[in-house]
């Protein structure tokens, strides 16, 4: 876990020295004083709502568990980004399950595995956005393979899905038998992860659940999208489907390798490139853009999970040491 983390510092250092190398500061200051704030502050409504539908899904996942209200999966959810902004390992989703746990009741695992089902339906909106997208995007040679490798690899999820709801017990074998020659403990590990995601899956035997959830996964994309596009208004940039849909795969891309806590750097510089290669010419906006996007997100997040926890009567030290086996999601 330390070796994990020292990687993520370094890398955020690099990404940092890249972002600011050869920046003028005059520059970036004239910039950042140019924004418009209405627009950040549409932007920041936008946050709020994204943060609201992922809850809102996560109430449905969590039906078969325990019903519990919005608002409370709403607190919590923010509290898991505060993990994440101030914790290493990117241990929100963790965090989260046993803040669950902790008010209540229910099993870690059980919530882990609602979560676990929720990161699929977050790569399934991804990839359909990029299908979608890919034919306006200003890449011209990469077209051809995004819509082959987002159309493939949404097509396979799919088929996933639906052994894991009707053939479950093979194909946890198969999976088994696939890694067992490589290790037999990362055999397990992958069958148990998988035997989390068949658990979450348990709120969408019903077709109207399924059906909301995507429905609520749609809406969380939108929102997403809304955040950066009224967030670039307030700049003066305007962001095509086709400029948005490339910005959120370069930002999606940057927060999936290791960084510090927060991403910060790895975000900064994908956020850049993202903008750049959507025709704005002017590294100092894009700069500067990508330090507002990036605090409007952090602060307003970080400072709710602290103002929830407090209401919940949890301490920093808690979540800190929070961890949870990957063992756990077998129960």
């Amino acid at each position: 876990m330390k070796k994990k983390f020292l990687l993520g510092l370094a890398i955020s250092a690099f990404c940092l020295y890249l972002v600011f190398r050869n920046i003028d500061f005059a520059a970036l200051r004239r910039s950042l004083a140019e924004v418009r704030y209405l627009y950040l502050l549409l932007a920041l409504i936008f946050v709020f709502l994204f943060t609201f539908f992922r809850a809102l899904r996560w109430q449905y996942l969590l039906n078969p568990v325990k019903r519990i209200k919005t608002t409370d999966l709403f607190e919590i959810t923010t509290i898991g980004y505060l993990a994440n902004n101030i914790l290493p390992a990117r241990i929100g989703e963790v965090v989260r399950a046993l803040v669950l746990s902790k008010t209540e009741g229910i099993k870690a695992a059980s919530s882990l595995a609602t979560i676990i089902t929720e990161r699929f339906f977050d790569v399934i909106t991804l990839l359909l956005i990029l299908a979608l997208g890919s034919r306006h995007l200003p890449l011209p040679r990469a077209k051809g393979y995004i819509i082959f490798l987002a159309g493939g690899s949404f097509g396979l999820i799919c088929v996933f899905m639906l052994l894991i709801r009707y053939k479950k017990e093979r194909l946890f074998q198969m999976i088994h038998n696939v890694f067992k020659p490589i290790s037999g403990k990362v055999a397990d590990r992958v069958q148990q992860s998988i035997q989390g995601f068949g658990q979450g899956l348990e709120a969408l035997r019903c077709g109207g659940n399924l059906l909301v959830v995507s429905a609520l996964s749609v809406m969380i994309g939108l929102s997403m999208g809304a955040i950066y596009f009224f967030a670039a208004l307030g700049f003066g940039i305007t962001l095509s489907l086709s400029r948005l849909i490339l910005l959120i795969s370069m930002i999606f891309l940057g927060v999936t390798i290791p960084s510090s806590p927060g991403f910060i750097g790895t975000f900064h510089y994908f956020c850049i490139k993202g903008l750049l290669l959507g025709g704005v010419k002017d590294k100092h906006l894009a700069l500067s853009y990508a330090i507002v996007i990036h605090l409007i997100q952090y602060i307003p997040e970080s400072l709710a999970g602290l103002f929830f926890l407090w209401k919940k009567g949890i301490s920093l030290g808690e979540i800190h040491t929070a961890e949870v086996p990957i063992e756990a999601v077998q129960e």
